[in-house]
């Protein structure tokens, strides 16, 4: 068994909620606090997570049962080549997306929940683990405004799914919700708020 001296943070959510903007922020609050900060998100620039991201460009296709099995494949390079080895070091690991992505995106296609849960059985649970919630419409305009959407990203329908999908995680405990509509000072400062109970911070010291 090892020894895990750091911190494990995974930010949650659909397509457009803000996770990369609080994993920054949060990030920067967490180094000002003296603790040691790696960012990372999925999939990763792996080489299995190099194929999902051709996956979501739709360069390639694949059956949804391949895509949960790649999902898999890519989270344990990730455990074992960046979250794992900072962690032994006492680092605070933020990841942008975890196993409750693959739950709440793959079953809203079509996968069998079983097979998804079971493939991910040997995944390290997070120390906290955050659902960003943002109504899919919002969502939608904000990734039009920044970037061309992929092909996931301009299915509402399915959107609407995912969020269902992790709404059902948060009512199961996996995940804790906080309202991603409002200012970015509000949602980060509930953000630092949960962190800092796991992390032992004072709230006194939560600034935004």
């Amino acid at each position: 068994m090892i020894w895990m001296k750091g911190y494990f943070i995974a930010l949650e959510g659909i397509d457009g909620c803000g996770k990369t903007t609080h994993t920054k922020l949060l990030a920067q609050w967490l180094s000002s606090q003296g603790f040691s900060v790696v960012c990372t998100d999925e999939p990763t620039n792996g080489p299995i997570g190099m194929v999902i991201k051709q996956i979501l460009k739709g360069r390639l296709r694949v059956p949804v049962e391949v895509e949960v099995y790649l999902f898999a494949a890519d989270r344990a390079w990730h455990l074992a080549h960046v979250i794992l080895p900072a962690l032994e070091q006492g680092k605070v690991v933020i990841t942008e997306r975890y196993v409750a992505s693959s739950i709440a995106y793959q079953i809203a296609r079509g996968a069998d929940p079983r097979i998804v849960k079971r493939a991910n059985r040997f995944a390290l649970k997070p120390d906290l683990a955050i659902f960003i919630d943002v109504p899919p419409e919002l969502a939608a305009s904000r990734v039009r405004r920044d970037r061309t959407p992929d092909e996931f990203e301009r299915n509402i329908e399915l959107q609407r799914r995912v969020r269902r999908g992790y709404l059902a995680q948060v009512r199961d405990g996996i995940l804790l919700r906080v309202d991603g509509v409002g200012s970015r000072e509000k949602i980060q400062r509930e953000i630092r708020t949960l962190t800092a109970g796991v992390l032992g911070i004072s709230e006194r010291r939560i600034t935004c």
